[in-house]
């Protein structure tokens, strides 16, 4: 259910801010496989955890703080998962903002988008905002818009809690992000979330694994994981490049495969941006969960952090 806002939009704006260390950082995260440090972080909690995954690598703790913001209670953090239709448009979901009784002016008042690919969980890139200037013309009319039939850019809707209760929560509409045109120039992978779901149904909410091969691959692919045989469309997936596969019973040296118990996915990973910081290899494990614990690395390790801010 979706309900009016309970903020009015603030009389006076802070002015933009910035922080050369977490520009710096942003830069060095396009390409960057989310996959690893959300599986290492089981116990995370709050934004997901691929949401918790970016926090971490930024060097921050991977949880919420709720009513500051995410850098230096400057700026605020936001992921956006996007994917491509099959029509070629990049979309994305209705964004979370913040808990009801917090501020959702405050928190968008300058933010870093950080656009993950919704099948990868890779990074394509980011942008910054300050909201006065870019935002406040769409969101502003949402304060006293109705909530069903006025379509506003944002709005607080009802959810259920874990223990049954209603937790209602701002959101941004996916419309937002369309009008904004901030998806101009990404390349994210062609995705099916009604296949997804039905994966991840079948194989006891289990989210699918990712195998990757360029397009023309032919014929079984051997998985990454076990070495089993993996069959699937080559027509569907020359043509689409992200098409759900199947997994024999067996891995290469004839055992049980565990991979059986997991929902898959083939996909081709050419358009996906190489990083700055990780060799395309390692990147390519990351997706396909190939990535060992002891292995993990963090971005903020491999980002010097410059002596002056610039704030």
């Amino acid at each position: 259910m979706r309900l009016p806002l309970r903020h009015p939009p603030p009389s006076a704006d802070s002015g933009p801010l910035r922080c050369l260390h977490l520009e710096l950082l942003a830069d060095a995260a396009r390409g960057l496989p989310l996959g690893p440090a959300a599986r290492a972080l089981t116990g995370a909690r709050g934004r997901g955890r691929h949401g918790n995954a970016l926090q971490w690598h930024f060097g921050l703790e991977a949880h919420d703080a709720e009513r500051q913001l995410d850098w230096e209670d400057r700026i605020e953090i936001k992921m956006l998962t996007v994917w491509r239709r099959a029509d070629g448009r990049v979309v994305s979901d209705k964004l979370k903002v913040c808990e009801a009784g917090v501020d959702p002016w405050h928190k968008l008042a300058n933010v870093l988008w950080v656009f993950v690919d919704r099948c990868t969980r890779v990074v394509l890139g980011h942008r910054f905002s300050h909201r006065a200037a870019e935002l406040d013309p769409w969101l502003r009319p949402s304060w006293g818009a109705d909530p069903h039939f006025d379509q506003p850019s944002m709005f607080i809707e009802s959810r259920e809690g874990s223990d049954g209760s209603e937790a209602p929560a701002y959101y941004l509409a996916s419309g937002l992000f369309l009008a904004l045109e901030w998806f101009e120039g990404l390349r994210p992978t062609r995705f099916d979330p009604a296949s997804w779901s039905t994966l991840r149904r079948d194989h006891a909410g289990r989210p699918p694994w990712l195998s990757l091969a360029t397009r023309g691959q032919t014929g079984p692919l051997a998985c990454p994981r076990c070495g089993g045989a993996i069959d699937f469309d080559a027509e569907a997936f020359a043509t689409r490049g992200c098409v759900p596969a199947r997994h024999g019973p067996t891995a290469a040296d004839g055992s049980a495969s565990p991979c059986c118990l997991r929902g898959h996915v083939l996909v081709d990973p050419s358009e996906l941006p190489s990083s700055p910081v990780c060799r395309r290899e390692t990147q390519f494990m990351g997706i396909e969960g190939r990535d060992e614990d002891e292995a993990l690395w963090r971005l903020s390790d491999r980002v010097a952090e410059p002596e002056d801010h610039l704030h």
